[in-house]
């Protein structure tokens, strides 16, 4: 029955596409004219998809590069072969977003929405200007010998090439970056991913198919101003058709554009000095009640996890040269010094404590050895790399990790993929038999049975563990812990404490930031106690929480 099943759909799935194929030979003008719609706003919605709905950046960029590749046709089309101009839009447009996406894409939110839509008009106005002063026009013709049909069918590949990528890209280590850098960028930068060149890449690839589109559709106008090829309009028009079937799924962006084509043939035969309203009000109308699109309504489907590199037992380092130095980091903010000059050494295989009252400037101490923070003063070495002036993914692949004082993990993404992600861009594990898969790591934190579960729906407690076998799945050298047991019962405590003595007996070095002073005595070899940015004590556990100056720190000096 089951063989019969996937057959009868193997066979229909055959006939709708030798349909769509076979389109323009018995459609009409107005339907084949409809068809051509249907199939640039998919390429569209679909390229804008590629990008925005797993990385949730909302461009209204999209006319920008749609009307480069029609100018770029337009000035090339009649003098040039044409799979040369299409060549020539694909590279205006991915030149074209790797210039504005290196600035660009380090903005997000609003920011970035604002930047994108201005972009448009900047270009948009560029080329006016060209137009205006150089070409003395303020348009240009394009005869082409390019029929309907054939249109159709070059868009029709355009499309086929589009959904390849795109099912490609899903199921690339590049995806599900993407994803996690839409969860919570911190997080993925932390992991080992490059989110801005992740972001830029895709971006490119994004950008490239709207202008190749823009290229395609250039001969069904014949004559092209600023006008027609950069209209705000399109933008628009792609951001609700994705949103309305579904920006997180490869397909479902066909499902907004269907309708939606449809829907503003008849507005603009009828309403059509209100089309703008009308968009306005159904743009609203998608946010508030289909939030995830049309595909939303099904669920979401089970997601290809790459593999990545195994996650390998951590080695410990027989070198008898500090793991860790630190040499008189500071770190101020607008005067305010937030760490003052502070000064150590971690040797391998040992866990070092660092306390002190809050506010004493211990995390922001941990994100200057993790660079997320840059130090305003000083040189930290780790394996005899100097750290200073390198990125939180470039610091996370060298084999420091680290966990949150409030708990990160990535809501959307499962458990299991929220390890993942810190094993895609890892170097090959070694070949010792000693590697530990991410479903063993999870398994050592408490996770092993909620490896499909979604991130968000664990509690708190499990959200620490997720995050602690996150930073494990990087095979760190080192440690930073800031916080990590605080929010825990009395029998959880026992059980992480338990947890960082067994990491401490497979090799790693742990540096740990804490207020349960019960976990640092029976954790830690040596202890650092801030106070006010500065180091005021440090050595065994016991001789610093007895020192007059630390008792002072914690309780406010003889008085309190």
């Amino acid at each position: 029955m089951t063989m019969l099943v996937r057959t009868s759909l193997w066979c229909a799935g055959l006939a709708l596409a030798v349909a769509i194929v076979a389109y323009p030979l018995y459609a009409n003008g107005y339907y084949l004219a409809l068809g051509i719609s249907v199939l640039y706003f998919t390429i569209l919605a679909t390229a804008w998809a590629m990008f925005s709905g797993p990385t949730r950046y909302i461009s209204l960029a999209t006319v920008a590069f749609f009307g480069l590749g029609a100018y770029t046709a337009a000035v090339l089309g009649e003098t040039t072969p044409w799979p040369v101009v299409l060549l020539a839009a694909a590279g205006v447009g991915a030149v074209t977003a790797a210039i504005t996406g290196l600035s660009t894409l380090r903005l997000s939110g609003i920011y970035f929405v604002i930047f994108s839509f201005g972009l448009a008009e900047l270009i948009r106005q560029l080329v006016i200007w060209y137009e205006v002063n150089i070409h003395k026009s303020v348009g240009r013709y394009l005869f082409s010998a390019v029929t309907q049909d054939i249109l159709y069918w070059q868009l029709l590949g355009l499309t086929a090439l589009v959904f390849l990528v795109g099912w490609l890209l899903g199921r690339s280590r590049y995806g599900l970056a993407l994803r996690a850098i839409g969860a919570d960028e911190t997080a993925a930068s932390h992991s080992g991913i490059d989110a801005t060149r992740v972001k830029l890449g895709v971006f490119i690839l994004s950008a490239t198919f709207m202008a190749m589109t823009g290229a395609v559709m250039a001969p069904r106008w014949t004559y092209i101003d600023p006008a027609i090829a950069f209209n705000p309009t399109i933008s628009f028009q792609v951001v609700i058709m994705a949103l309305l079937g579904g920006a997180g799924s490869l397909f479902g962006p066909v499902l907004g554009v269907i309708p939606l084509v449809l829907l503003f043939e008849v507005l603009t035969a009828t309403l059509p000095n209100h089309f703008s309203i009308v968009l306005g009000i159904i743009f609203v109308l998608i946010v508030m009640v289909l939030p995830n699109g049309v595909i939303g309504l099904f669920g979401a489907g089970r997601r290809h996890v790459p593999a990545g590199a195994p996650a390998a037992a951590f080695a410990r380092t027989m070198d008898d040269a500090p793991l860790l130095a630190v040499e008189g980091v500071s770190k101020s903010f607008s005067g305010l010094r937030a760490v003052d000059g502070v000064s150590f050494t971690v040797a391998p295989g040992e866990i070092i404590g660092i306390i002190g009252p809050n506010g004493s400037g211990k995390t922001t101490l941990l994100n200057t050895l993790s660079g997320a923070l840059r130090p305003s003063s000083g040189t930290i070495r780790f394996g005899g790399t100097v750290l200073t002036g390198l990125r939180a993914h470039q610091i996370a692949r060298l084999g420091l990790a680290r966990t949150f004082q409030l708990v990160r993990v990535m809501p959307d993404l499962t458990v299991a993929e929220n390890v993942a992600t810190a094993r895609l861009f890892s170097a090959p594990a070694s070949s010792s038999g000693s590697d530990t898969t991410g479903r063993e790591l999870l398994d050592l934190v408490g996770l092993g049975a909620m490896h499909d579960a979604p991130a968000r729906e664990l509690t708190y407690i499990d959200q620490k563990r997720l995050e602690l076998a996150r930073a494990l799945a990087l095979r760190p050298h080192l440690m930073l812990l800031d916080e990590w047991l605080a929010g825990l019962n009395p029998s959880e405590l026992e059980t992480g404490i338990a947890l960082i003595a067994k990491l401490r007996e497979r090799g790693l070095t742990i540096i740990m930031v804490e207020h349960v002073m019960d976990a640092i005595r029976a954790l830690c070899g040596h202890c650092i106690v801030m106070n006010a940015g500065s180091v005021i004590a440090r050595g065994a556990p016991d001789e610093v929480l007895s020192d007059p100056k630390v008792v002072a720190a914690y309780l406010g000096g003889d008085d309190a």
